[in-house]
């Protein structure tokens, strides 16, 4: 047997809990073990499986390790830097998760670049001493919004970042999913699951809408997405 750790101090159970969720849904099926234990403010998830099949827990558990730098993290990093006293509370969230995911491919394969080489990893110690560099380039673009932005700008800059995409996302009764049809659950990770934090964070070129779709996802996405939102 063999095992993989992954352990935070100043515990947020958010993003270990996500963690402990994707590995044990994905690995289910294995004979293994897969614990998360809280200790105060330290937390500790472990996964122990037949050496044949840890290199395959490995890649899943940095993926989803990086998926919690470059989404949650990086939304905690704006949350605090930046105040924005004239947007509203939802206007701040809007915000935060679109600053998050107009680098999310670059931050994503920054983070996990960062994370090889280990069976054990420290989500706060690969924060601070292996993101530096990552960290400077959120610092930049912090120091490029105004402290005075308002509603308007929030539009504007919603306009630019939804004006070009990838792919295509599917919609269904408040669900998000990718391409190949598997659940989407990233903007959990920013402190509220929401349709219209996945679809930012899915940074599709299209989205297709399938049964109920809320009054606020349906007017976020007749007014960012026009003719590429298609309602089934």
């Amino acid at each position: 047997m063999e095992e993989i750790t992954i352990t935070q101090n100043g515990y947020n159970g958010l993003y270990m809990s996500y963690l402990y969720g994707k590995v044990q849904q994905r690995f289910s099926f294995l004979p293994a073990v897969c614990n998360l234990k809280e200790e105060g403010e330290y937390a500790e998830l472990s996964f122990r499986a037949e050496r044949a099949y840890c290199p395959y827990v490995k890649r899943f558990a940095e993926e989803n390790i990086a998926d919690v730098l470059a989404v949650g993290y990086k939304y905690a990093f704006f949350e605090k830097r930046l105040v924005l006293p004239f947007l509203k509370a939802e206007e701040r969230r809007l915000l935060f998760t679109a600053l998050v995911s107009a680098d999310y491919k670059d931050d994503k394969a920054y983070a996990y670049r960062r994370l090889g080489g280990s069976n054990r990893y420290c989500l706060d110690g690969v924060y601070h001493f292996r993101l530096r560099e990552l960290k400077k380039r959120w610092e930049g673009i912090a120091e490029y919004v105004p402290t005075d932005m308002n509603t308007a700008s929030l539009e504007g800059f919603l306009e630019f970042l939804t004006e070009d995409g990838e792919g295509k996302l599917f919609l269904k009764d408040g669900k998000v999913y990718d391409e190949e049809y598997r659940l989407l659950s990233r903007s959990v990770l920013t402190g509220e699951e929401s349709a219209i934090g996945e679809i930012l964070l899915g940074q599709a070129e299209r989205v297709y809408c399938f049964g109920d779709t809320d009054k606020n996802t349906t007017r976020f996405l007749k007014r960012y997405y026009g003719s590429k939102a298609v309602f089934c």
